[in-house]
């Protein structure tokens, strides 16, 4: 995890802002080895907890209820004692394989709360792109079901498929942990991921009461889930929104927000004379140092920023360079399009390796497209193609300038990152794209707060600025130009306006923490480099 360059975490920050002496000095002694019972202690004393499955077995068949009786068994292919979702906490949690594992929980009095209920969890999905549905929790025939439906949304509905009774007003289509909660007090119903409520369209179904047992991880003999699941609660009533709240701020401490890192201009062609059997030379080819930086990091995503793949973004050249480099974490990746992927006809080898090859839609969004978003912490990000001419253009009312604006419209968070491959200020010699001018304007509307870009082979951080390059530290967005992911090197000739800081002399990459408020930056030097770039900024 990537340091807090001396800010304190939110609680610490909320705890300097009283005038407790002692409050303060134990926050700054920093979190208590036992922090996590901060989560599990506040759970166990929610008013309503009827039972609370930790699923922190290291060893055995049976899934303790640390709140009540109702104690169940693993079933099918899981493995216990993986890292689970609290920060700091020892306490481990279970995968499941996604076609036999689950817990069973028998039937009990206590388990037939009716149709006033809670059901809460934390998940990390293995994969997204596996048809069907993936079930959290059940307990089956007429009765409720938590899961996500084929098309990455939180639905809670009864048993059967077209009975449901809410779905998430967002999509959350990524591999980190997200803290889940279903809430239904007759016909009143809410949705919530990581504390913020996405309840969608509501469609009441009356939840009935059945002798079936309860499942985690499955549901009625399909829907098996595919990754890991920790922390699984049950509660009579209805959830307040602030306990939902509260859960998530506990599960999540300061030094725990989703960490993303990023970087263009990757992989050399293994045809490429300083390609050197894939660790390249001293000023080229570098994609695997930089590839070492992400590799067991403990990244959310990772956010290539176009020319991924050199020099015409072949299916052949992904798979003899970037796969045993930054496709060592492929899982996490959500790329953007450069103009290299281009080389190859209509970028079929990027969508190819990315998405599988003739896959309509995957990690590198729609085929033929290459703009979608997604979520990650409470940050809403959205990747876009800056190659205006290869998908109708850039300007207002084309289809892509026409489909950010809707997006950022469907999705209101506090803090908003874009990226794509061609800056709209840069001061490298591959100059300023004016293109993507009108997509900084609905970014700058919308109150987005940081554009990421490539296309230059160099480091360069900008001051918040307008779309016109106004400085504005009020509403501007700060554009990071982070081209430094090992193809080669560019000069820059000199500086253009409210350029603040640049290096043109090192790889690496940049990583961000995400707060829910703010956010952390970093530029991380491949080993032997010295040069990093750091700060902190407040989201608008």
């Amino acid at each position: 995890m990537m340091p807090r360059f001396g800010i304190p975490s939110r609680r610490c920050r909320r705890v300097r802002a009283g005038v407790l002496s002692l409050a303060v000095a134990a926050c700054l002694a920093g979190p208590a080895s036992a922090s996590a019972s901060t989560y599990s202690d506040a759970v166990a004393a929610t008013p309503g907890a009827i039972s609370y499955w930790r699923l922190g077995e290291t060893s055995g068949t049976t899934a303790a209820d640390s709140k009540g009786s109702n104690a169940g068994t693993y079933t099918g292919r899981y493995t216990l004692g993986v890292a689970g979702a609290i920060t700091g906490d020892s306490n481990t949690a279970t995968a499941f394989d996604g076609s036999t594992g689950y817990v069973k929980v028998p039937d009990s009095a206590t388990l037939r709360f009716g149709d006033s209920f809670s059901v809460e969890a934390w998940v990390k999905r293995g994969a997204i792109s596996t048809p069907g549905s993936q079930a959290i929790a059940s307990k089956q025939s007429g009765s409720w079901v938590l899961l996500f439906d084929s098309s990455n949304r939180l639905v809670l509905r009864r048993s059967t498929v077209g009975d449901v009774v809410v779905s998430s007003s967002r999509v959350t289509d990524t591999t980190a942990w997200h803290h889940v909660v279903a809430t239904k007090n007759g016909t009143t119903m809410h949705l919530y991921i990581d504390g913020k409520d996405v309840t969608g369209t509501i469609t009441n179904q009356t939840m009935v009461d059945n002798a079936q047992p309860m499942l985690i991880g499955e549901s009625s003999g399909t829907a098996f889930f595919r990754g890991t699941v920790d922390e699984v609660a049950v509660y009579s009533g209805e959830l307040p929104p602030a306990a939902v709240a509260a859960h998530f701020t506990d599960g999540t401490p300061g030094g725990s927000d989703p960490v993303v890192a990023s970087a263009g201009d990757i992989s050399c062609s293994p045809a490429n004379a300083n390609y050197n059997g894939g660790a390249g030379v001293a000023a080229a080819c570098r994609q695997l140092a930089t590839s070492d930086l992400l590799v067991n990091a403990g990244l959310s995503a990772v956010l290539p920023l176009g020319d991924t793949q050199y020099d015409s973004g072949s299916l052949g050249e992904y798979q003899g360079a970037y796969e045993p480099t930054w496709g060592r974490v492929k899982s996490l990746t959500r790329p953007a399009l450069g103009n290299h992927e281009y080389n190859t006809s209509a970028a079929s080898g990027y969508f190819d390796y990315f998405n599988g090859v003739g896959v309509a839609s995957g990690l590198a969004g729609a085929r033929g497209k290459g703009y979608y978003s997604f979520d990650v912490g409470a940050w809403h990000i959205v990747s876009l193609n800056s190659e205006c001419s290869r998908v109708g253009g850039c300007g207002v009312g084309s289809a892509q300038e026409q489909w950010l604006k809707a997006d950022l419209a469907a999705h209101p968070a506090k803090c908003t990152l874009a990226y794509w491959h061609r800056p709209l200020f840069n001061s490298s010699f591959t100059g300023s794209d004016t293109e993507v001018r009108p997509l900084w304007w609905d970014l700058y509307n919308a109150g987005a707060d940081v554009v990421l870009n490539g296309h230059a082979h160099d480091y360069e951080r900008f001051a918040p600025q307008t779309p016109a390059g106004a400085l504005d530290f009020g509403r501007g967005i700060r554009e990071i130009i982070s081209g430094t992911g090992g193809e080669d090197r560019h000069s820059i000739p000199s500086l253009v306006a409210n350029s603040e800081v640049h290096n043109t002399a090192t790889f690496g990459v940049l990583k961000l923490t995400l707060h829910p408020a703010g956010y952390d930056w970093q530029f991380v030097p491949i080993a032997g480099g010295t040069f990093t770039d750091a700060g902190s900024t407040a989201c608008h």
